[in-house]
């Protein structure tokens, strides 16, 4: 049977992927950077319940820990440049190829295939071996040259709108850095995708159709929160980063548009903001930015919103829909997202054309007067989350694997 090493940071998709390789018997090996092993658990079992929270959430019962190897070296050196205020993208992707020279050093050693996130992927996908590895790469964000033109072009619209957070010109990443995600496509003798927007981008790059299949991300259902919208009133509900890609700006322009009832507000919860979006902040009436807003509160404010809206440019597949639709809460996106992939609007799932900030208001106002008090799309909406599990996903990804 074959068998993979897969490797990425942080807990990306919830350690998805490793984790359907290893229900599967398909897992080799599984790097990433900081895992709760039962050793490191076990020194902090003291430790204050915030760190005991954060570190259960970096691990997943179903990936053997014998399985698992982190690269504590590359967390260490990734947290001292931070400390010493580079940007983290820069950072990011200064070290991203560590995780993917180790998998190659792994596949070469036991002779095993290959199962790559695309920042990680460049390295061991060109590198050379005593076997002829399987090369597979899931490409979770649309093709880089995409992404790069849609934003271009959306700031030469919107001049002082990017994704900034603060990050200083002499930090931008190097060309040669973006390329290993941008070429690593062309190795692969598999490519899966969580999205046919994601998959397009790769066909516009020059991909072979043959060679890219779609496996939709999942979610845990869970149970329904308590708390329901107001029927008298408009709340909408924007989580994320509050950058340019995701396009914040707009909605903020087309929220000042809509010409909505008095009685709406729209809530957006972000832990940064773009430098420009901040200062449009300042002009737009009946918002609420909230920077922090535990698990428990952005559950009830799914709940208790009447719409959630996040108008992406470009985006691989965007969970925080799913998320949303599992909680009753109908979403506003466009058609550069997973949406056109989960359903229409008799299931909760509105669409508007990306960047178009007039479609957008229109959307918001239509909207404003047909889901206040409209439980039923509320039901559709919690049903086309459920038709989205994990488990799905899982055997989505090994059936892929197994033609």
């Amino acid at each position: 049977m074959e068998t993979y090493v897969c490797a990425f940071r942080g807990r990306r998709d919830s350690y998805q992927a490793p984790l359907a390789l290893a229900e599967g018997e398909m897992l080799d090996q599984f790097i990433t950077d900081a895992y709760a092993l039962p050793r490191l658990k076990a020194l902090t079992r003291f430790a204050p319940a915030t760190i005991q929270t954060k570190l259960g959430s970096r691990s997943e019962p179903g990936i053997p820990p014998e399985r698992v190897h982190c690269l504590w070296a590359t967390t260490l050196l990734e947290h001292v440049r931070h400390w010493l205020g580079f940007a983290p993208m820069l950072t990011y992707m200064k070290l991203d190829g560590r995780f993917s020279e180790a998998a190659a050093r792994r596949a070469a050693k036991q002779r095993c295939d290959l199962f790559l996130y695309s920042p990680y992927a460049w390295e061991a996908f060109t590198a050379k071996y005593p076997h002829t590895p399987r090369r597979v790469l899931f490409q979770y964000h649309p093709h880089p040259e995409l992404e790069r033109r849609i934003l271009r072009d959306d700031a030469a619209r919107y001049p002082g709108i990017g994704e900034s957070f603060g990050a200083a010109p002499d930090q931008v990443p190097p060309e040669e850095l973006f390329r290993r995600e941008r070429d690593c496509w062309r190795c692969a003798d598999l490519i899966l995708c969580a999205s046919e927007f994601t998959r397009r981008s790769l066909l516009e790059a020059g991909c072979d159709a043959r060679l890219c299949r779609v496996v939709p991300y999942g979610i845990d259902l869970p149970e329904a929160a308590a708390g329901k919208p107001p029927a008298d009133a408009f709340h909408a509900v924007f989580v994320g980063s509050g950058g340019q890609r995701k396009g914040l700006h707009h909605l903020l322009r087309a929220w000042q548009m809509a010409s909505l009832p008095a009685s709406s507000r729209l809530t957006l919860v972000c832990r940064v903001l773009d430098e420009g979006i901040k200062r449009m902040l300042a002009e737009v009436p009946r918002i609420e930015l909230r920077r922090g807003v535990p698990h428990a509160e952005l559950q009830r404010l799914y709940a208790t919103s009447s719409l959630f809206v996040m108008p992406s440019l470009v985006e691989g597949f965007g969970q925080v829909y799913l998320e949303a639709l599992a909680y009753g809460c109908p979403v506003l996106g466009t058609l550069n997202t997973c949406l056109p992939d989960i359903g229409g609007e008799a299931d909760g799932v509105f669409l508007v054309s990306p960047g178009n900030v007039e479609e957008l208001a229109a959307k918001l106002r239509t909207l404003a007067g047909a889901l206040p008090g409209n439980s039923g799309v509320r039901e559709a909406a919690r049903r086309s989350a459920a038709r989205f599990t994990w488990p799905a996903f899982r055997e989505g990804v090994r059936g892929a694997l197994r033609r």
